[in-house]
Order: structure tokens, then C-alpha cells, then sequence
């Protein structure tokens, strides 16, 4: 063997030696790596998870602020905190004020002392010929539509139903406006549970105010992580809130 090809063979190992060492340390790195974004993933899954079965149950039993708006314009709302009772319509009043805080996006001013702020977005809801039992009569969720859209709603409705709203004793227009709401919203939690609000915040149709963990990194979480935690928080009792703005 001649002395050119033991230095051939010599410069092979050690370019071979090298090149191993090189491809350890790399894939030693990127083992590393993948155990530490798997820890990481698996903290801040631990946490998301927590964080949203609390938010899941206090959802049910805490004070919560729900309103519509249209066009960056708040036209309706209620406040309810157990779905087995009775929810507080707003009125033209009170709609005034969180509209003008609204613009100003004094969201903490909004809140009060209620535990979450829901700004829902008229595009949220499905508008269709499907029928909803509203103030004495089954009416078409295009009729809400109309009704939600109206300057006059309760002379609209009147006159699209032949049902006079007064007979209910409903004369405030806003508060008129906010039964409506809540039968569509009432209908969205029947069929979705509270998943409809996480999925339509990630459509970015719905405002929420405070944020925790999940709401500021939803949109990095699969949706059917979500969907499987709150699939089951169907609360049948939501049928109250339909039996009492439906004037049953």
C-alpha cells in the first residue's frame, strides 16, 4: 500500500470521526430540544387545562355581562348568572352608557362587578328560517334579525306577528331588543354548550374581558382540545331563560 493511500485513508477516518461527532451533537441538540418543548407543552397544557375547567364553572354560577353589537355599536345585552333564573334585559340607558365606554374601550368600566365581559358580534349568530318560541308566538331567527336591526323593534315585531309585545309588558325598545338576544344566545349555548363562545372568539367574533391564559392563547390551542373540555357544559336549565323571554 503506497504512502498516498494510508493518507487517504487517514484524512476518511478522521473526516469520518468528525463528521460523527458533528451529527451527535446535532441530534443530541435537537433531542433536547424536542424534550424540552414537549415539558413546556405539557406545563402549559396542565395549566390551560385548569385554567379553562375553572373558567368552565365559574361560567355557570358567576355574574356575566353579555352583549351584541353591530358595527362597533353595542344595541343589546343582558346580565345572568345562573341560567335557572331570570336575566336582567338592558335598557336604553344602560346601553347608552356601555356604548359610549365601549368606544373608549373602557372594558374594567364596562365590567362592574360582573366576572366576565362577553361582546358577542351580530355575525356570530346564523340568521335563517329556523323558528324560535319569542314573546308568545314561534317567529323566524330572520324576524330576530329584523327586530335586532329595527329603530322601531317593537312596532316591527307588532306588525310581523300580529303579537303585541305590550301585552307582555314590554315597552323599552333596547330591552325588547335584548330578549331577542338572549333567545338566539340561549339557543347557541343549547346546541353548542359554551364552546360556541370559545369558537366564535377565535373567529374573532367575540370580545372578552378579563383575558386569562386560555383567551390570550386560544388561538395557539386546537380546537377540539377545547371542544372536548366544555362538550358536556350543555346546562339544560338554559331552557328557563327561553320559558321566560318567550312569556311562557
Amino acid at each position: 500500500m503506497g504512502l498516498s493511500s494510508i493518507i487517504t485513508i487517514i484524512i476518511f477516518i478522521v473526516a469520518a470521526i468528525i463528521i460523527f461527532k458533528i451529527v451527535k451533537t446535532i441530534l443530541k441538540t435537537i433531542f433536547v430540544i424536542l424534550i424540552l418543548g414537549l415539558l413546556l407543552t405539557s406545563i402549559f397544557g396542565f395549566f390551560t387545562y385548569k385554567d379553562t375547567v375553572k373558567l368552565k364553572d365559574n361560567l355557570e354560577t358567576e355574574s356575566k355581562l353579555i352583549l351584541l353589537q353591530n358595527n362597533e355599536k353595542i344595541i343589546a345585552g343582558f346580565i345572568t348568572a345562573d341560567f335557572e333564573k331570570e336575566p336582567e334585559f338592558l335598557t336604553i340607558s344602560q346601553i347608552t352608557e356601555y356604548q359610549n365606554n365601549f368606544k373608549k374601550e373602557n372594558y374594567k368600566k364596562i365590567l362592574g362587578d360582573n366576572y366576565k365581559i362577553f361582546i358577542i358580534d351580530m355575525k356570530a349568530f346564523d340568521f335563517n328560517d329556523e323558528e324560535l318560541d319569542f314573546v308568545g308566538k314561534n317567529v323566524s331567527k330572520n324576524t330576530l334579525y329584523s327586530v335586532l336591526k329595527s329603530n322601531d323593534p317593537i312596532v316591527l315585531y307588532k306588525s310581523k306577528t300580529g303579537v303585541d309585545p305590550g301585552l307582555y309588558s314590554i315597552n323599552d325598545p333596547v330591552k325588547f331588543k335584548s330578549q331577542a338576544f338572549a333567545v338566539l344566545f340561549s339557543e347557541a349555548i343549547e346546541k353548542q354548550g359554551q364552546f360556541f363562545i370559545f369558537n366564535e372568539y377565535k373567529k374573532k367574533n367575540v370580545i372578552i374581558y378579563p383575558e386569562t391564559a386560555v383567551f390570550k392563547f386560544i388561538k395557539l390551542i386546537p380546537t377540539s382540545f377545547i371542544q372536548n373540555i366544555f362538550e358536556n357544559a350543555k346546562d339544560s336549565a338554559i331552557n328557563k331563560i327561553n320559558q321566560t323571554i318567550g312569556g311562557n
